[in-house]
């Protein structure tokens, strides 16, 4: 049996100066919050931590390449840099293999400053994982193109890659949903999903973006996202996945 804990959507800023807008994201919150997960962890026994985008709450502005607040752009990214780099620390003291992925509160080439990737597959106790650091289309839509595309498909139908997999992203492929004016699974949704299913070998796909979580179980395929850990209670997932199936148990900190 290999055991998965999941946590996403973090929206952490500790270096960064301010909080995410929306006050329900306890942004400066998150270190802390993090010091209370390492304290279950022994616990818990993962063989792999799993973290699936929004590690940082970055300005829109930021990210774009401006400022919110007329600090220069270089001191935000110098700021966010530090904040993944406290994340990173705190993974790397865990003692135990982790995945991170970018989300679209993060800036990629700062998270890949201190990641590194953009990432290749990874075995990891009898599984392998990959990695999507896929983006928003103009419409605020996700969609899955270029060298993304084509590692998904290789995944799926390559001889080299048939085996047991778990697929990590931000954004999610099941079940559709839209809140708040978007779209919040992939465009071509419905297709990746018949593929994954098709393929035999993918036994989860972990993802995040939307805050209130979801959870779908079928054609052998786990597809699931925790609620946002930066809202209380903070949540997060453990999966234990075994020659039979994927048993998922929902935690949080603060019940």
């Amino acid at each position: 049996m290999t055991r998965l804990l999941h946590f996403t959507d973090m929206h952490l800023r500790w270096h960064q100066p301010g909080s995410a807008a929306n006050p329900k994201r306890a942004s400066r919150d998150m270190p802390g919050a993090l010091d209370r997960l390492a304290a279950n962890i022994a616990a818990l026994a993962p063989d792999i931590l799993i973290m699936s985008g929004d590690i940082l709450d970055m300005p829109d502005p930021v990210i774009a390449g401006g400022s919110p607040d007329g600090r220069p752009h270089d001191a935000w990214m110098a700021d966010a840099i530090a904040d993944f780099q406290l994340v990173k620390d705190w993974f790397e003291a865990t003692g135990i293999p982790y995945i991170a992925v970018p989300g679209n509160h993060d800036h990629e080439g700062a998270f890949a400053a201190v990641f590194g990737g953009p990432p290749e597959p990874r075995d990891i106790a009898g599984l392998r994982f990959f990695s999507f650091w896929d983006r928003l289309a103009a419409d605020r839509q996700p969609h899955r193109t270029g060298a993304r595309r084509a590692m998904f498909a290789r995944a799926l139908d390559a001889p080299e890659h048939d085996c047991a997999q778990i697929h990590i992203q931000h954004y999610m492929i099941d079940p559709p949903t839209f809140a708040k004016g978007w779209h919040y699974q992939y465009k071509g949704a419905a297709a990746m999903k018949r593929d994954i299913a098709r393929s035999g070998r993918v036994r989860a796909v972990l993802s995040g973006h939307y805050h209130p979580g979801s959870l779908v179980a079928d054609d052998a395929v786990v597809h699931s996202l925790p609620p946002a850990f930066c809202e209380a209670p903070h949540a997060f997932r453990i999966y234990d996945i075994d020659k039979n199936g994927v048993d998922v148990t929902d935690q949080a900190l603060d019940r």
